[in-house]
């Protein structure tokens, strides 16, 4: 069998370029010759000659353009280091000034730690002394009741007590039955008390004065309205059990008083009268106020 693979390569030797050319690369080549030729020709047409690559000369606005690109480019230089300095000292100012702040910062941290220390103990000071006026001020609000010289208000009894019409006099209600009806309340536990709105204290005290009653110095009359204050559910029934209150409703039936108890659920008593303090002499002071005498106070 006679060999036909030289006989095929000589044959393809044999074939044109664009047989034997890869189509992609035949069709690439051709166009950019085309082109070539198709710009060729309109140069010549338009009478313009090609310069050798050789003899062709530097045109003079591209060295302007190399002279001013050198020009700006030195500038730039130049511009960087000076910018480079003052960066280099405005770092430096920025670093000295956050130390320096920073060292500020620490003082008032400093300074607010000693400033809430300090609120703190004011606090303690504030809450002990704010406990200390309380009780100074239970104490005086106590003082006060027990003195009478505070208006008070509370649930009580009012008794209002009279005479019988057409009673004679002998017969009539006197300071000392008015005494006993207050002492007898005290006794059964009343907290303050006041006959016809005047209040009952150490200082004041209950005065006939001919037929007439004074209360604290001022005239009370008939009907006598007696307002204590104090637990109404057991304030007559101690009363009751008392020896005041045993005396005082031994007067009440012997000498026939009109007697009206009614327990209230909120009375109120005024202040007892303020009364000047009088002239006083220190103990084992001469007559004459001078210490060290023998004389008492009157």
């Amino acid at each position: 069998m006679p060999d036909t693979r030289h006989a095929r390569a000589g044959t393809r030797t044999d074939l044109p370029d664009h047989v034997t050319t890869p189509l992609l690369s035949l069709i690439t080549a051709r166009s950019m010759d085309e082109d070539y030729a198709h710009v060729a020709r309109q140069r010549a047409a338009a009478g313009v000659v090609r310069e050798s690559p050789g003899r062709g000369r530097p045109h003079w606005a591209s060295l302007v353009a190399i002279g001013v690109l050198g020009v700006m480019a030195a500038i730039v230089a130049a511009q960087t280091d000076r910018e480079a300095e003052v960066n280099e000292l405005s770092r430096a100012a920025l670093v000295e000034q956050i130390d320096t702040r920073r060292d500020e910062v620490r003082d008032l941290q400093h300074d607010v730690g000693e400033l809430t220390r300090s609120n703190a103990q004011a606090a303690s000071n504030i809450t002990t002394v704010q406990g200390q006026l309380d009780d100074i001020d239970s104490r005086v609000r106590r003082a006060e009741l027990n003195t009478g010289f505070s208006v008070v208000h509370g649930p009580g009894v009012r008794i209002t007590v009279d005479n019988r019409p057409g009673v004679d006099v002998n017969s009539e209600i006197r300071d000392e039955d008015l005494a006993i009806l207050v002492d007898g309340l005290f006794e059964a536990g009343a907290e303050a008390i006041a006959i016809n709105d005047q209040r009952i204290n150490a200082l004041g005290g209950i005065r006939n004065t001919n037929r007439a009653i004074h209360v604290n110095g001022r005239p009370v009359n008939a009907p006598y309205v007696v307002a204590a204050i104090g637990d109404p559910k057991t304030l007559q029934a101690r009363l009751l059990e008392s020896s005041e209150g045993q005396e005082w409703f031994a007067l009440v039936n012997g000498l026939d008083f009109l007697y009206t108890p009614q327990n209230v659920d909120d009375i109120r008593l005024p202040a007892a009268p303020e009364r000047p303090l009088r002239d006083v002499i220190e103990e084992n002071a001469d007559p004459d106020g001078t210490p060290g005498g023998g004389g008492n106070a009157p």
